[in-house]
């Protein structure tokens, strides 16, 4: 397939990459971006040449996953040595490394720190789109028109200047002039009239008068159905980049409520040995000081519910037989097994049940 335009990218900023090519192609320009032009079983370096020889443009996603990665320097350096042009687009504040600032210090930047990023894809693609010349009408090839006459002088050494003949004043025709005009028009209808009624013939010209309408609108027929299958594609195309920005904008989010994550997560308890209940009868405990006990341990472990505000945490209930009872809200199933680990562990407790429920506050992709 052929393509204009090569997208270089570090796997991690995939997501851009992919919203950045849809963008790209919604307007008409075709792309190359790996792994989606790489055929099965075929050479991956070899595909990236292939695909960096037979492109015009690179866009390159700079940020610091790129700066790093030592595929981007070679398939840079093979684009430079090609004569692409090359288009770095930055998501993220920093500074390149010397390997890339050596190939990419004199070229334009443009900058799509600050977000949303949408804005600065489709920029980018106007930008593309200018550069290639798409959506512009060829240029008509003109005949040029005849040289004028040119008047010399007699001595070849020495010519005169060109000099463009001016045309012959207009003639004024006199009323002489109009009246024959007039009478051979009517000379010629006349033998035109006289000229004997040939059917034959009409058919055969009321023929091909009427294969040429339908050849031409045969001809309006597919170039309809040529301008449909365009407005599919580029409405499909537009459906791709939309789909990719909706990715773009969760994985956005996800990113801010991973980083708005507390600094210090609640400390891991060690692993213990669960106290097992000894069989035979049980000593009647004293439920508030096994309770404070639990209640104790479980603090130190950041694990106990501390207010009716706390969204994270659990409560304790005992029973005078020793049965505590474990109600509340953990992060993840390590907190859970080790909240019901270390209540077990206390001297006095026979039993333990728990009403934990386990919620992520935050997806990773």
């Amino acid at each position: 397939m052929a393509h204009d335009v090569f997208i270089s990218y570090s796997t991690k900023d995939k997501t851009v990459a992919d919203a950045l090519c849809a963008t790209i192609e919604a307007r008409g320009i075709p792309c190359w971006i790996a792994p989606r032009n790489i055929a099965y079983g075929s050479d991956y370096g070899e595909a990236i040449v292939d695909g960096i020889n037979e492109s015009r443009v690179m866009v390159l996603v700079f940020s610091s996953n790129a700066n790093t990665s030592p595929h981007i320097k070679r398939e840079v350096d093979r684009a430079v040595s090609k004569g692409l042009t090359i288009i770095p687009i930055r998501i993220e504040d920093v500074a390149p490394t010397r390997a890339l600032e050596y190939y990419i210090s004199p070229v334009h930047w443009l900058d799509a720190v600050t977000p949303p990023i949408e804005g600065h894809l489709h920029a980018l693609a106007e930008k593309i789109e200018a550069l290639l010349g798409q959506g512009a009408p060829a240029a008509a090839h003109v005949a040029a028109p005849a040289p004028a006459a040119i008047a010399t002088s007699p001595t070849p050494a020495a010519p005169a200047p060109e000099r463009v003949a001016s045309a012959p004043p207009a003639r004024r025709f006199g009323l002489g002039a109009g009246i024959g005009g007039t009478l051979a028009v009517v000379a010629l209808a006349a033998v035109l009239w006289a000229q004997p009624w040939n059917p034959d013939k009409a058919a055969e010209k009321a023929k091909e008068a009427a294969q040429q309408a339908q050849l031409e609108a045969e001809q309006r027929r597919e170039e309809a159905t040529r301008r449909a299958e365009q407005t599919g594609r580029a409405e499909e195309a537009a459906r791709r980049a939309e789909e990719a920005a909706r990715r773009l904008e969760e994985a956005r989010k996800a990113d801010e409520a991973r980083r708005a994550r507390p600094a210090e997560e609640p400390k891991r308890a060690p692993d213990m040995p669960v106290q097992r209940v000894n069989p035979g009868p049980v000593a009647r405990v004293d439920p508030a000081a096994t309770k404070a006990t639990v209640e104790q341990t479980l603090r130190e472990y950041g694990l106990l519910k501390q207010s009716g505000a706390d969204r994270w945490g659990v409560s304790v209930e005992i029973t005078g037989a020793g049965v505590v009872t474990l109600t509340g809200v953990l992060r993840n199933d390590q907190q859970r097994s080790d909240t019901v680990r270390l209540a077990g562990a206390v001297p006095g407790v026979s039993e333990v049940r728990q009403r934990i429920n386990v919620q992520q506050s935050w997806n990773t992709r």
